[in-house]
């Protein structure tokens, strides 16, 4: 049984208050020692991630004012050119967003243009999948990409610690963005009701040691029990920093400006988090879409300008970035309903002081589609690793097993030019993604020079590839290995690199 479909089988059996399975938290308790949170660069940065769930209709937010064929496919819910925002003269806001043309003329509102990524899914489950685990069409990754970026932030074995959880998700289940070798954040709806939760629960810790598991179900039971006592790790904390700020200006009554008001009080309470995700629903627009689309956007405009404006009072702003996406976008041509079908690429928004505003690319031509689709003209990949190295300092290679052309969203200032901190102790991390067909990513990280020796051995504990035999320099490392023909198994690979020496196991599955 996988770990979701166990956990919502249990819900209804155990009877909580449905907070409950929000606790998916940074790493479990380690038996008998604390290790919690993550070693992130002093720079208190903060990256706001807003998902726009159910494919927001890129073409009727950022709108090809200029372009007949827009106006000839969607006869009824095409934006009329005199109530378009205009941003250059083809393209324009629509009006609803209203709220946003100050941020946008302020420098600080990025439209990036025609995002999305090959042989695109037009289904929201595997789509939606794919932009949170950061990984191609033809893939099926077991983590997320922020996952495997705290992976690396904090390897296993080193010493963590920080004021609060790595990520925090306002909602009811935690993203699949935030897995990595364990769930790397919590998701809560309010940080109160949160901690009166975990206060009635008691202490989260069980100084009696607990028998290794033995079956499935026992590893269930385990994960749902170390979750369960992280939580009591961050609930004070979470509850201090919430409650130490009061929010600066009045947020309207909906959904998402009520999600965003918790984070802006957590950020300005100095919560270490470095990522929150917030989300939106109600964009699957097949029917009647021209009233429900506008009330949408002029919902989310409304929640992030005051959201940016309580951060400028609060003293954040500087430090806090933000992104918007949605799965996939509309088709061009309008269905027989008044609303738009599933279709592949469409603009993201980018938000806040450190982002270097405007438009970024090109629109995808009208008249030149696949399938009655927009062609992509950017992978969304571009803009994690952008994210990830230029405001994360991460290392957006090893993260997303891939390079990929990065894009000038964040003003000069702001941008870490070196992703790779130098780590305090050499380790190994666990290789992602694993199981794996039909390459795999191992990253190790260096304190200082060292003669470095990766070896792949098979189950007979034989040596069948050397990925690094040489001296290399301080700093985080990885190296990609391709499985060229082996057979299906269990495989092993060792790191020895001065007097260090690990060995971890892998799995190829075909």
């Amino acid at each position: 049984m996988k770990r979701r479909e166990f956990i919502q089988v249990m819900l209804p059996v155990a009877g909580l208050p449905v907070v409950w399975p929000m606790w998916s938290f940074a790493r479990p308790l380690s038996r008998g020692k604390e290790q919690r949170s993550f070693n992130f660069p002093e720079d208190g940065r903060v990256l706001v991630l807003v998902q726009l769930a159910g494919g927001n209709d890129g073409l009727n937010t950022v709108v090809p004012f200029r372009h007949d064929v827009y106006y000839r496919e969607r006869p009824q819910i095409a934006i009329p050119q005199n109530e378009v925002l205009p941003l250059n003269d083809e393209i324009g806001l629509h009006d609803a967003l209203a709220p946003l043309r100050p941020l946008y003329d302020a420098g600080q509102l990025a439209v990036v243009q025609g995002v999305g990524y090959p042989n695109p899914d037009r289904s929201h489950f595997r789509s939606t999948d794919i932009w949170l685990t950061g990984s191609g069409s033809q893939e099926v990754e077991s983590t997320g990409w922020l996952g495997r970026y705290f992976d690396l932030v904090c390897p296993e074995g080193e010493a963590c610690g920080s004021f609060g959880p790595p990520a925090i998700q306002i909602g009811l289940t935690s993203s699949l963005a935030l897995l990595g070798r364990e769930q790397k954040g919590i998701a809560l709806q309010n940080p109160l009701e949160f901690y009166q939760l975990v206060s009635r629960q008691g202490s989260g810790h069980d100084p009696q040691p607990k028998p290794e598991p033995l079956t499935p179900a026992d590893r269930e039971l385990e994960f749902l029990r170390d979750t369960a006592a992280a939580a009591f790790q961050f609930a004070g904390e979470i509850v201090q920093a919430y409650e130490s700020k009061t929010n600066l200006v009045e947020y309207p009554d909906e959904a998402l400006a009520l999600q965003l008001a918790i984070v802006a009080r957590m950020i300005a309470g100095g919560l270490s988090t470095r990522v929150y995700i917030v989300s939106m629903r109600g964009f699957d627009t097949h029917a009647n879409q021209a009233g429900t689309h506008r009330t949408l956007l002029n919902q989310l405009a409304g929640a992030l300008a005051v959201f940016q404006q309580d951060l400028e009072k609060l003293g954040a702003a500087e430090r806090v970035a933000g992104v918007c996406f949605s799965e996939f976008g509309r088709r061009v041509k309008q269905n027989a309903s008044a609303g738009t079908d599933h279709g592949t690429s469409a603009p993201m928004f980018l938000f806040g002081q450190p982002v270097q505003g405007g438009v970024h690319g090109a629109h995808p031509a009208l008249d030149d589609l696949e399938n009655g689709d927009l062609k992509h003209l950017i992978d969304y990949r571009q803009i994690y690793a952008t994210l990830l190295q230029q405001w994360l300092a991460g290392d957006p290679a090893a993260v997303l097993e891939e390079n990929f052309t990065q894009l000038p969203l964040f003003n000069t200032g702001t941008r870490v030019e070196d992703p790779a901190p130098v780590p305090q102790q050499f380790y190994l991390a666990q290789n992602y993604p694993n199981p794996f067909n039909p390459q795999t990513t191992i990253a190790y990280g260096l304190p200082h020079p060292a003669h470095v020796k990766l070896t792949i051995m098979n189950s007979l504990g034989q040596a069948i590839a050397t990925l690094s035999d040489g001296w290399q320099n301080s700093g985080r490392h990885s190296v990609t290995w391709s499985s060229n023909g082996h057979a299906s198994g269990t495989y092993f690979f060792k790191l020895r690199a001065g007097e260090f020496e690990q060995t971890k196991r892998m799995s190829l599955v075909k």
